[in-house]
């Protein structure tokens, strides 16, 4: 089997690794810019390493995306014409409504062939050095078939993904994008807000110097790309508003009760969050 992997940092780079630990494949092809996909290939997770996706996507079997949201859209459009008749194709991409639609424009008859998905995994880390073999290992990994072609598909797909020991799960792309809005989009954007919010205070080196573990557990996906996760956040603003639109009122609903030296209404605020916290294990 050859599986061409465009973006191969952590996620594809993990991808990558996981197929290679359980010999899945014959050949894998990373392909990214710049120097990533060399040093792929270097420390041994791919076999060919391309900056062209439509040399790297020639004679696949697989074709999996796992570029930045906001690349997918012209990266399908380019590689498109290279598809081999029996290519399937998956994606990566944290957000689905709009990359479902970019593959739907793209990939013509090919889109029956086509199943986006979501590996619910990742690390504040980037690039190939950070890619592991056991990253999804346990973990969620959601598709989104939009119609009977695709649900067909999964069964294939859930196969080509068993060697990363991902749990597959299936919902819509709507769904999906409201959900992770609330998971991770919007609680990324929290950790953001507060790092910048102590970083650019009078405090922010004393806060390094005496700083706990419960900042560094609330703040860890801050280290996070900030270019990465632009582009989740604008990708699906819709969704993300919404749910800041929920903390906002919390969190003024906190700020309310400590200026009013309110004890009961901010016990029942912080109560609400920790019976929620409880149930998360």
């Amino acid at each position: 089997m050859r599986i061409a992997i465009l973006g191969i940092g952590l996620i594809g780079g993990s991808l990558a690794a996981a197929l290679r630990a359980r010999g899945v494949a014959a050949t894998i092809a990373g392909c990214a810019p710049g120097g990533d996909a060399s040093r792929a290939r270097e420390i041994g997770l791919v076999d060919e390493a391309f900056t062209d996706p439509v040399a790297a996507v020639r004679g696949a079997d697989w074709v999996v995306f796992a570029a930045p949201v906001p690349v997918m859209g012209s990266l399908m459009a380019q590689i498109a014409p290279a598809l081999g008749p029996d290519t399937r194709i998956t994606d990566c991409g944290s957000t689905k409504r709009s990359v479902v639609e970019s593959a739907r424009a793209a990939f013509g008859s090919a889109f029956s062939r086509y199943v986006a998905g979501h590996p619910i995994a990742g690390s504040e880390r980037s690039g190939p050095d950070a890619a592991n073999p056991d990253l999804f290992r346990g973990r969620r990994w959601v598709l989104c078939p939009v119609n009977d072609d695709q649900r067909a598909h999964c069964a294939a797909l859930r196969q080509f993904l068993e060697p990363t020991g991902a749990v597959i799960s299936e919902m819509s792309p709507d769904a999906h994008d409201r959900l992770f809005a609330e998971v991770s989009h919007w609680p990324h954007a929290v950790a953001f807000a507060l790092g910048a919010a102590i970083g650019r205070g009078a405090l922010a080196d004393s806060a390094i110097e005496f700083s706990g573990g419960g900042l560094r557990d609330t703040s860890r996906i801050a280290a996070s790309s900030p270019e990465l996760w632009a582009g989740i956040l604008l990708d699906n603003a819709d969704a993300v508003l919404e749910s800041a639109a929920r903390y906002r009122a919390e969190l003024d609903r906190i700020i309310g009760a400590i200026e009013a030296r309110d004890r009961t209404t901010l016990v029942d605020s912080l109560e609400a969050a920790s019976r929620w916290r409880r149930r998360l294990g």
